[in-house]
């Protein structure tokens, strides 16, 4: 891939947008898809990977618990355009291809249809008239995440009981520029059939018993199990019905990602200074050790490595107590679990480590906060790792698993395919622990709303929402009081509403309860951010910021019709959100955490301060 046709594209976007088998369009007005983590790391020309010990040196990290979650040894940070290797340097940008690969005449009285190599980065021109050619707009996809050029011959043959194909056979359109799908029509030149309509080809037909069905599955057209983003001739078996989509449609990549607050995994013993002086070693240094199997002889190499500054004793503890953490750690099995892991390190005190909290005294506080709230942490340092581990399109699924996923992302699973790519932020937050008791109490009144259970059935129905554990009054409590709460902070602390993002901490699991949230701002750098929201936690400044928080719920500029709407039937995507509109409650979808949906001004004050509101004790006592 040459220079010509690169599309300039930040790290955190191949984590969330244009990862592998996403398509973006480059400067020259070409559809391009994102190669696969087999081509990831490999000099620009040749695809010869680079060095271990580059690799491991500017891009390899780790977070313990999401590598142990997603099944990967450690991430990588997407590759740079250019990596140093020692004094060379050498152009490493992820290769893109072509696609889709069949292209149109532009000339109206031709529109030809034009197959072109995916490999090639040249401007083509129809063969027949000298027009330029453009890329077809239509491309088919299926629920396992393939991914084919639209089924011109196909389409045409099943509608015209004809034997057309693409060896013999010339394809062009008629209509294309009808506003409506039904006016374009694709014919055969060399049979002169008669035209056929793309009507329809975005319909979906009611699903039956047998499953999912399509307009291109009734017709008898099957999806190839192409995968372009591995390579031309990468396809697998698929059952699964085929769906036509634009080629720039928002449901033709849906990324999955996870993050992590990285935390510390164990209580270590060790000496802090011999520890850093381990982790300064040069690389091939660490590895002979590392690859040592006898704890003696790792002794007299970190003896030798260290110039004897340390004992032996010193050196015979710290890798002692470095096998014993291995052994004890203790990795989460369950969602819920890993999330309470972060949890109880929000609520401690740390003062070294990826993740440093300071609890607040709670009697510090008003007792109208006490009597709402438990816990207050200002978060000084904290790290998120956001790994990315695989793609649907048409429609986010529940059914596919992990493994299922990264299976997408690499033609091989053998050789170096233990990782994922990722990306690490930085930054301080503000931690807030809700009453839990008292929490209990007003959910027993809460959840008898009809309008509550309307929303519940329909978020238990709704694929996009399957993973975020139990979805009850607290959840929505928590969620929309974290919304209000960022659109507060915002005047005082001197980060935008982007710059702000919730973490939701709700369980109703006994042993691992939880009611919390966590409102972080994080940065690219290693300094992370630079104390403004921590700041806001001070008992003098967060009191304020919460009351103003908790009276912004009572009122919004489209009420009365913003509580109506929520209160029959709901509003936003599908109606998952109750008293919840722009107005009031929602975030940029960077900052929310689900999608900006489940939330009801309604769990915070209720329109006549019937109890129903969570802090409607707060007006009535005022």
């Amino acid at each position: 891939m040459s220079k010509k046709s690169e599309v300039k594209t930040r790290k955190g976007q191949l984590i969330h947008t244009f990862g592998p088998g996403a398509m973006q369009i480059n400067k020259n007005g070409i559809s391009m898809i994102a190669c696969g983590l087999d081509y990831w790391f490999t000099q620009d020309g040749t695809l010869e990977p680079l060095s271990s010990g580059v690799i491991n040196q500017q891009y390899k990290f780790n977070d313990e618990r999401l590598a142990h979650k997603l099944g990967v040894d450690h991430f990588r940070i997407p590759p740079d355009e250019t990596t140093l290797d020692g004094h060379q340097k050498l152009r490493s940008p992820i290769p893109a291809i072509r696609f889709p690969y069949w292209h149109i005449c532009s000339n109206t009285s031709c529109q030809r249809l034009v197959r072109i190599s995916p490999t090639s980065e040249d401007e083509h021109r129809c063969e027949h008239c000298k027009a330029p050619v453009y890329q077809s707009r239509f491309v088919c996809a299926c629920h396992n995440g393939h991914l084919q050029d639209f089924p011109w011959f196909e389409w045409l043959n099943s509608h015209n009981n004809s034997d057309c194909n693409e060896s013999t056979c010339k394809l062009a359109l008629v209509g294309t520029g009808s506003t409506a799908i039904s006016g374009v029509k694709v014919k055969c030149l060399t049979h002169g059939s008669r035209p056929v309509s793309l009507a329809g080809i975005f319909t979906k037909p009611p699903e039956g018993e047998a499953g999912p069905s399509s307009i291109f599955k009734d017709n008898g057209i099957q999806c190839l199990g192409h995968k372009p983003w591995l390579g031309c001739n990468s396809f697998e078996p698929c059952s699964q019905p085929l769906f036509a989509a634009l080629r720039q449609a928002s449901n033709i990549y849906f990324s999955k990602t996870d993050s992590s607050i990285k935390i510390p995994i164990n209580e270590s013993n060790q000496n802090d200074e011999l520890e850093e002086k381990f982790e300064n070693l040069p690389l091939s240094s660490k590895e002979m050790i590392n690859t040592c199997g006898d704890i003696e002889q790792k002794v007299n190499l970190m003896s030798m490595a260290t110039d004897g500054i340390y004992s032996k004793d010193e050196i015979f503890a710290f890798f002692n107590d470095q096998q014993k953490d291995e052994q004890t750690t203790e990795l989460p099995t369950t969602d819920t679990k890993y999330k309470f892991q972060e949890y109880q390190h929000l609520l401690d005190i740390a003062t070294k480590g990826p993740l440093i909290t300071k609890p607040l005294a709670i009697d510090t506080f008003e007792m109208w906060f006490q009597d709402c709230f438990s816990a207050v942490t200002q978060v000084k340092e904290l790290t998120i790792t956001n790994a990315f581990y695989g793609f649907d399109r048409i429609e986010p699924q529940t059914n596919r698993t992990i493994d299922n996923y990264k299976k997408s992302l690499r033609e091989s699973t053998n050789g170096d395919a233990n990782w994922l790519p990722a990306v690490q932020v930085h930054g301080e937050g503000i931690f807030l622990q809700f009453n839990l008791e008292k929490v209990k109490q007003w959910s027993l009144n809460f959840e008898k709303g009809q309008a509550f259970r309307t929303l519940i059935e329909k978020a238990n129905k709704a694929p996009l929402f399957q993973n975020i554990g139990e979805i009850g009054p607290a959840f929505l409590l928590v969620h929309t009081f974290s919304h209000l709460l960022i659109n507060q902070l915002i005047f005082d602390c001197g980060y935008s509403t982007a710059s702000l993002r919730e973490r939701l901490y709700v369980s109703n699991t006994p042993e691992i309860e939880m009611c919390g949230l966590l409102i972080y701002t994080a940065a690219g750098d290693s300094e992370g951010s630079l104390g403004g929201l921590v700041r806001m936690a001070e008992p003098s400044v967060f009191q304020p910021v919460i009351k103003k928080a908790i009276e912004s719920s009572n009122w919004c500029s489209s009420d009365p019709i913003c509580r109506e709407v929520g209160d029959n039937g709901g509003q936003g995507p599908n109606g998952m959100n109750l008293a919840a509109c722009h107005n009031c409650a929602l975030l940029p979808e960077t900052s929310c955490e689900v999608f900006n949906s489940l939330l009801d001004r309604g769990s915070i004050t209720s329109k006549d301060l019937s109890g129903n509101g969570y802090f409607d004790d707060f007006f009535t006592e005022s």
